[in-house]
């Protein structure tokens, strides 16, 4: 066996003496085993039986053993691990060793592993004689990481769900878009349509197509040549022609040297979510019925238009306000499945006589606008108007009904002096009851005399706001009397407005402004909570006369307050009324608008002990037959049925048939606004069982309402008045 070279002797401060000592090296040689000493590769050297001649540091390293510990050994002990290495056949005399390259895993002494890669190379003598074998060994568990770590990446990628496209960089990058796709994944080619074979070679431009925004592809084209990541959504073609939306991320890739070298995109399809948010945007943006753009929508494009006509001095508009004539007589008679045909029908007629610039949209029930863009003259809105006109005047055929019906039309102008939408379109509402006013199927222009009347509307409207905000409001109360004996039974709490110049105003003039501008929530609560608290005092006060009630309007805004029902709660707490002392007052539209959420509203509002009331009855729906489903105690009759009770023969049928309809629900009846004392006779030969009115009373100040509370009968005079001589009602 060859003698090995340790090293390690050799730089020892004292060597070991050797009686034999060997020659000393020759100087290529030293260099020679320098060199190996170096390498980053370990290096055996053996002898044609295998035995390990020489091991260089590396090599020892490696696996873990010291110089000592491998030379003299069969070189097989140390890499008997990597399949093949020797392939025995026959006696160990016949034995063939492998020649040639391997790769495997190397057991270090501690029995670890690690992956090497191993090549081993025959010696020969001068003579070109065998004489052992030469083994080089790298260890490449990293590059073998890295492999895998590769692979697992790669099937990651290949499978995703995510589409994932690789584009390589030329020197210079005029457009990122325009470079050689290089990688695809399955993805891909499943969504498009185009195969990997297709696609590798082209461009990301081949998925561009007519839908595809230009704005948001010059964006991404901008970042990327800036080097910086974008992330976008985008429309794409497929390779059929057909298009879909993605969710695009898409990152420059640098080398070492900072050098821009790849573009990596990663897409997400969200077709299914655009078509879901398109959908939700147009609910949102567009009447159910129609199709047509609502109030929403409408108000938005109206904003813009200001803006242009701003911009632009030259720039002419108009807006014009639709409502249909006696849309509610064909409603009632014809029902609302042929009204709403009605409705849809003159949408197209509408969207028939514009250009596709204009907007018409439907704000709600009969009422429609439409949005004049860019005209030359304001002759123009007329004209639209007329054409407008025209269009409806020819009838309408509905499942075999012939309907006929009609408009009237307000318009505003741009050179009307508004530069708030809100104001052009109330300008609009204004001008288009002048049209109604003049006898319907007409249309009138908002003109100066209308402006002077709405600037006094909005300074109306802000002179509310700031009395909401101070409580410039009093509550006046009218007797409930009880017609059998003229006792009072309750108020009804009727809100005053204290105004600094114009005096005492009535509701009349300001409670619609509330409605409109919400201001009615705030006002509701404070005329609640002050109804209550004056009742308490009363209860207090006159604690042995019958208990009174009180009777408190709610608008229909109010009604359909998810929170009415706590506020009532904490009124009630904080004034110590018994709510059944409570009478709200509701009227048959607010109820109606939502039949549903009216009946839990109600329905709550009875588990907490108030009573309730029809408000305005009759004025709202042709058909009595909903009241049965709705758990009201009291129904009270309008006043413009009573006030023609004694003179016209179809008011007083009505009320005897409201009148039995109500006992025939255990509901109490008060007939509002009797003035004559024909008509309290004529409302006690039917039985009515309570009234207000200018007869009795008209509304008082808490003052005065309090005078006649001790009062036991004060109006028994009235109410023993016998009925009058002429056509008197039959008791019911």
């Amino acid at each position: 066996m060859a003698k090995s070279i340790d090293l390690e002797t050799s730089h020892s401060s004292h060597p070991a003496v050797d009686p034999n000592p060997a020659p000393p090296l020759k100087e290529s040689e030293w260099l020679l085993q320098t060199v190996v000493e170096n390498l980053n590769d370990g290096v055996v050297i053996t002898d044609l039986q295998d035995q390990v001649l020489y091991v260089n540091s590396r090599l020892a390293k490696l696996v873990g053993c010291s110089i000592g510990d491998m030379v003299g050994k069969p070189a097989h002990h140390f890499f008997h691990a990597i399949e093949g290495w020797f392939d025995f056949q026959g006696t160990s005399q016949e034995a063939q060793p492998f020649y040639g390259w391997k790769e495997g895993q190397l057991r270090r002494k501690d029995g670890r592993k690690f992956w090497a890669e191993v090549n081993a190379t025959l010696l020969c003598n001068a003579a070109g004689e065998p004489t052992g074998t030469l083994i080089t060994v790298k260890d490449i568990t990293e590059r073998k990481w890295l492999e895998e770590y590769l692979r697992l990446l790669e099937s990651v990628v290949v499978n995703a769900n995510e589409i994932v496209m690789i584009s390589q960089t030329e020197e210079a990058i005029d457009d990122p878009l325009s470079l050689r796709i290089i990688y695809v994944n399955d993805a891909f080619s499943r969504t498009t349509g185009y195969s990997s074979g297709e696609a590798i070679g082209k461009s990301a431009l081949v998925l561009l197509g007519e839908k595809t925004s230009m704005s948001e592809v010059d964006r991404i084209r901008s970042t990327l040549s800036a080097h910086e990541p974008v992330r976008a959504e985008v429309i794409l073609y497929r390779k059929n022609g057909t298009h879909f939306w993605v969710d695009v991320n898409m990152v420059p890739i640098r080398n070492e040297q900072g050098h821009v070298t790849h573009f990596v995109s990663v897409m997400r399809e969200v077709t299914e979510r655009k078509v879901v948010e398109e959908q939700l945007r147009r609910n949102a943006f567009h009447d159910s019925l129609t199709g047509l753009p609502n109030r929403l929508l409408f108000m938005e494009r109206l904003s813009q238009t200001v803006e242009r006509a701003n911009d632009n001095p030259a720039y002419r508009f108009a807006l014009l306000f639709l409502d249909l004539d006696r849309f509610k007589v064909i409603n009632d008679s014809l029902g609302h499945m042929i009204g709403d045909q009605l409705l849809i029908a003159i949408a197209r007629r509408l969207e028939a006589c514009l250009s596709k610039n204009d907007t018409v949209a439907r704000l709600g029930g009969d009422e429609f606008t439409i949005l004049l863009e860019n005209i030359q003259s304001d002759n123009d809105a007329t004209k639209i108007a007329e054409r407008v006109q025209q269009a409806l005047s020819t009838p309408f055929n509905l499942n075999g009904h012939e309907v006929f019906t009609s408009a009237s039309i307000g318009i505003t102008l741009s050179s009307t002096d508004f530069d708030r939408p809100e104001d052009l379109l109330r300008g609009a509402d204004i001008a288009m009851y002048r049209a109604k006013a003049q006898g319907k199927a007409c249309h009138e222009v908002f003109d100066t005399d209308m402006h002077t009347h709405v600037v006094a509307l909005m300074q109306l409207e802000n002179d509310l706001r700031r009395a909401v905000e101070r409580q410039d409001f009093e509550l006046y109360y009218q007797p409930i009397v009880a017609l059998a004996t003229g006792r009072i039974m309750g108020f009804e709490a009727l809100v005053r407005w204290h105004h600094p110049e114009q005096g005492v105003i009535s509701p009349a003039k300001f409670v619609q402004i509330a409605e409109e501008t919400g201001l009615i929530i705030p006002l509701g609560q404070w005329v609640l909570r002050e109804a209550c608290r004056q009742l308490k005092c009363w209860q207090d006060e006159f604690a042995s006369e019958p208990p009174l009630t009180i009777s408190v309007n709610l608008s229909s805004r109010q009604f359909s307050q998810p929170s009415l029902i706590n506020q009532i709660r904490q009124i009630l707490a904080d004034t110590g009324v018994d709510a059944h002392c409570i009478k709200l007052e509701i009227t048959e539209s607010a109820i109606m608008e939502n039949t549903e959420s009216a009946m839990d509203m109600l329905l709550q509002l009875k588990a907490m002990g108030i009573q309730l009331s029809v408000d305005d009855f009759g004025t709202g729906y042709s058909s009595l037959g909903y009241l049965y489903r709705f758990p009201m105690d009291v129904l009270k009759i309008d006043r413009s049925f009573v006030s023609r009770v004694d003179v016209d023969g179809e008011k007083l049928e009505l009320v005897r048939t409201i009148i039995t309809l109500a006992w025939n629900l255990g509901m109490d009846v008060v007939a509002e606004g009797v003035e004559t004392t024909k008509q309290l006779a004529q409302l006690k030969a039917l039985k009515c069982e309570y009234a207000q009115g200018y007869l009795f009373s008209k509304p008082l100040t808490r003052i005065d309402a309090a005078k006649l509370i001790p009062q036991a009968q004060p109006f028994l005079h009235l109410t023993q008045i016998s009925p009058f001589n002429g056509r008197i009602a039959e008791d019911v």
